[in-house]
């Protein structure tokens, strides 16, 4: 029932079609979408892709995601509605798989640099900045008052500690690239996707270990490894946001 996509934003083309097989009642409410997996060959596009959109629907109130269950349709065909003023939002957000790309190609270069030009002011900084975040993450325990808001507290600290680093980096060029890519990361879609790799457990944990190693590297002056750990982390990001799959089977 699904066809290939192809164009610039797929996630998008997926969204809808979802939307339009809804409206015409061959998925129901109630109905489970196939696995990530399945989708991605039923569409011919990228997990980070299917991630995307399953994402875009879940903003738009047309799927759930049930944990260790699957995605499953959450309205029918008389209910369901394709929220202007959210599809236009997602329009203009930027896919956050390009996101991640750019941070990806960004980031590492930037720590390393950070590493061997930031003055001790600035060093003072970011270890003041990277205890506001760990201070925020350490409350984002699940259960907890305000969860939610926590959560999305944290992410934005850790938007900040990243922006530091760019600009502790002293290539203006390179920082302000970078500070428009790290201004898309307080858009909806992005910040949606990002709170799943939050909530999962351990995540808070590991980011914490991550985010401390490639401080203390900065800290050291040591561009090698501020480089290598700043990759490990993104590369986490992937790992987390756009590749891991729970099958129920």
């Amino acid at each position: 029932m699904f066809e290939q996509v192809h164009s610039k934003k797929n996630y998008l083309q997926i969204v809808e079609q979802v939307r339009n097989l809804v409206v015409t009642g061959k998925l129901k409410k109630g109905d489970r979408l196939p696995p990530e997996r399945e989708l991605s060959m039923h569409f011919g596009t990228s997990r980070a892709s299917i991630r995307e959109a399953l994402s875009a629907l879940e903003i738009l109130g047309i799927i759930e995601s049930k944990s260790g269950q699957g995605n499953f349709i959450k309205v029918d065909a008389s209910e369901v509605t394709l929220n202007g003023g959210l599809f236009k939002e997602l329009l203009a957000n930027h896919s956050p798989y390009e996101i991640f790309e750019a941070r990806l190609g960004l980031e590492p270069c930037l720590s390393s640099m950070a590493a061997s030009r930031a003055c001790q002011e600035e060093k003072n900084a970011l270890m003041e900045q990277l205890e506001r975040l760990n201070a925020a993450g350490r409350l984002c325990v699940p259960g907890a008052e305000d969860y939610e808001e926590k959560v999305h507290t944290y992410m934005e600290e850790d938007r900040k500690l990243h922006l530091l680093i760019g600009k502790i980096s002293h290539n203006s060029v390179l920082y302000m690239v970078f500070a428009g890519v790290n201004l898309m990361m307080t858009e909806a879609h992005w910040k949606a996707l990002k709170s799943k790799g939050v909530i999962k457990p351990g995540n808070v944990e590991k980011y914490e270990e991550e985010h401390n190693a490639i401080v203390q590297a900065i800290l050291q002056g040591n561009e090698k490894k501020a480089q290598e750990e700043m990759i490990r982390h993104i590369s986490d990001l992937d790992a987390d946001l756009f590749q891991t799959e729970e099958d129920t089977k």
